[in-house]
């Protein structure tokens, strides 16, 4: 698999999965209607090449500025997997970026709490 890229829209994030180099973002508004008919084809292609890396470094920039309770499950899906990754032997850092957004780094935080073997940093892209 090569490269995913979904433009962003008002109410769906922007989607880069650079899968030839391991490097992974979402960015933007995360609150559509149907979550899982958008994430759903992300998703199984994503956990297939988790799953399949052997000694690898991965990036995953998440810089969601908004995002509902479904997709939240979402994220939290790409944090296990990300993870798990990780315990296999692969290098795995996660930027979780807001904008000043207090909301955000709280998210964010909390969503790393759960990491056994990732690297997780919060970072403002403006500074």
């Amino acid at each position: 698999m090569d490269t995913i890229s979904i433009a962003g829209t008002d109410n769906a994030p922007r989607v880069e999965f650079d899968y030839n180099a391991n490097t992974f973002t979402l960015a933007g508004m995360s609150f559509m209607e149907d979550v899982s008919g958008f994430y759903e084809p992300l998703m199984q292609p994503f956990r297939e090449h988790m799953e399949g890396l052997s000694g690898a470094a991965v990036q995953f920039e998440f810089a969601l500025s908004y995002f509902n309770s479904s997709s939240a499950r979402v994220v939290f899906q790409l944090f296990e997997l990300l993870d798990q990754a990780a315990g296999n032997g692969n290098q795995v850092a996660i930027r979780w970026c807001h904008d000043d957004d207090d909301d955000m780094v709280e998210q964010g935080e909390e969503f790393g709490e759960d990491l056994e073997h990732a690297s997780f940093t919060v970072v403002d892209p403006d500074t």
